[in-house]
């Protein structure tokens, strides 16, 4: 059985190892860089063809699908990862960063129990990854096309490697995650 010290020193070094640090009043998150800068550029890459699976079927509905999306996720869901305060951000991001974690990031950068709700977390999930996914592939079956089957192959990737990321990964043992293996 470990010890509380263990534990603690145990879940500390998995923080900075993740480039997060510990304080009384909660987590203070680090967003790095990459995935801040490349998780919104692949974001708005997937809204891009999730607006592109309904344009193929129907400019209007495809216009109608991109505008409510940017509104949903840039205004809705940007704004509930900004309701935490900016001091528990180690560097403030205005929301950009907690947008990136939730569809990119790994399972620590997650902030789901304060900000989404984990409801949240998988009705935005499935809003801009299962149910794009799903009318693609009927409109492919419908009246097919490469362009259409390309798409949906594109969405169902997106949605399958953000799922991906939210599946726990084994943690390391206490004596590996203080003591770096030697080179």
């Amino acid at each position: 059985m470990k010890s509380k010290l263990e534990t603690a020193a145990y879940l500390r070094a998995r923080l900075e190892e993740a480039g997060m640090t510990e304080t009384k009043n909660g987590h203070p998150i680090f967003f790095p860089k990459n995935l801040v800068l490349f998780g919104n550029l692949a974001l708005f890459l997937w809204i891009v063809f999730d607006s592109l699976a309904f344009l193929l079927y129907d400019f209007i509905i495809g216009i109608v699908f991109f505008i409510l999306t940017l509104i949903l996720i840039y205004g809705v869901l940007h704004l509930l990862g900004c309701l935490r305060p900016c001091h528990n951000c180690i560097k403030c991001t205005h929301g950009m960063g907690r947008l990136a974690a939730l569809y990119f990031g790994r399972r620590i950068f997650k902030d789901y129990k304060y900000n989404y709700k984990l409801p949240g977390a998988i009705f935005f999930t499935l809003y801009i990854g299962g149910f794009p996914a799903a009318f693609a592939l009927y409109s492919a079956i419908i009246d097919f096309t490469a362009i259409k089957a390309a798409v949906f192959v594109a969405l169902l990737v997106f949605t399958i490697y953000s799922a991906l990321t939210w599946r726990p990964r084994k943690p390391k043992t206490p004596k590996e995650a203080v003591q770096p293996k030697a080179q």
